[in-house]
């Protein structure tokens, strides 16, 4: 497939902007172009479609998410309705038609919608991925030897902006690129201006603070202590990591692989979902598996 054909569904998000410009004006995946777009909710502070085709030389303006379903190699479903709310339904008919779809982070705010989408993505043999773009930051992939020549991991601190659920998928999200996934519990403390999770990964391995910060300057943080040294990557380079994001979608497309297993994306936000549960208990410890197993 030398051209990639990608519909583009929602613009009440910065996010719709930086895909459209990095892929049609910056030309940042060779062969791939939004070719159309569909408003849904308006957002005061970001441009409608028509807005949006004509800045960046997109053909087409949908009045539909799926009217141009037989025209469409990848779809990125970025609507940010309730926090994501609408990211599995936007995106259903997509892969039950068989067109590769990326989900904006959250996937989902309910976890039983996310397994189901992927159920669907298996029975249709379609790729599906979701993810913070925190998760191909430039500079964690520049440090990727310094961070391996830390040795056995000790411990992991992460730090984001925002709430915890919406905006703590970055520092999560950020945490499985250095860590990898396998967190067996999580334990959150809530105040009204930030939040601190504790996380505790299985079988002897490291544990992790995740923090998400509403009373401190905007910026992602990570710090890995190890058996050897310690080093800590600031990140910084937005259009960076939404150029890693969306050429990792182009090439799922092309391929038909997901750059992230769908067990991981889902423990991810099990990760999440087992914060809230925590902090609602006053801090107690939530057990991965366990919300997996409940949703």
């Amino acid at each position: 497939m030398s051209d990639l054909r990608v519909g583009l569904v929602g613009v009440n998000t910065s996010h719709a902007g930086a895909y459209a410009r990095l892929l049609n004006e910056r030309g940042v995946v060779e062969g791939a172009r939004v070719a159309w777009v569909w408003g849904g909710e308006l957002r005061s502070d970001q441009p409608d479609a028509a807005t949006l085709a004509e800045r960046y030389d997109i053909p087409h303006v949908a009045t539909e998410p799926t009217e141009r379903l037989s025209e469409t190699d990848l779809v990125l479903v970025v609507d940010d309705t309730g926090g994501g709310a609408h990211h599995v339904p936007l995106a259903r008919p997509f892969v039950d038609a068989g067109i590769p779809a990326f989900l904006d982070k959250p996937m989902a705010v309910d976890l039983a919608e996310a397994k189901e989408l992927f159920a669907l993505a298996a029975k249709r043999s379609t790729p599906v991925t979701s993810s913070s773009a925190l998760r191909f930051a430039v500079e964690l992939d520049a440090e990727r030897e310094r961070l391996a020549a830390l040795g056995a991991l000790s411990s992991v601190v992460s730090v984001g902006p925002g709430e915890w659920y919406y905006y703590g998928v970055h520092a999560v999200e950020q945490l499985y690129a250095v860590a990898g996934a396998g967190v067996e519990w999580v334990q959150r403390f809530t105040w009204p201006d930030r939040d601190v999770a504790v996380l505790s990964y299985a079988d002897g391995g490291p544990s992790a603070v995740v923090q998400t910060l509403r009373d401190a300057s905007y910026a992602f943080h990570i710090t890995a202590y190890g058996k050897e040294d310690l080093h800590a990557v600031r990140i910084a380079d937005f259009d960076g990591f939404y150029t890693g994001q969306v050429r990792a979608a182009a090439e799922m497309a092309r391929t038909g692989t997901p750059p992230i297993a769908p067990e991981e994306t889902l423990e991810l936000l099990a990760v999440l979902r087992a914060g809230v549960l925590s902090a609602e208990r006053d801090g107690a410890r939530v057990r991965v598996a366990d919300v997996l197993d409940g949703a």
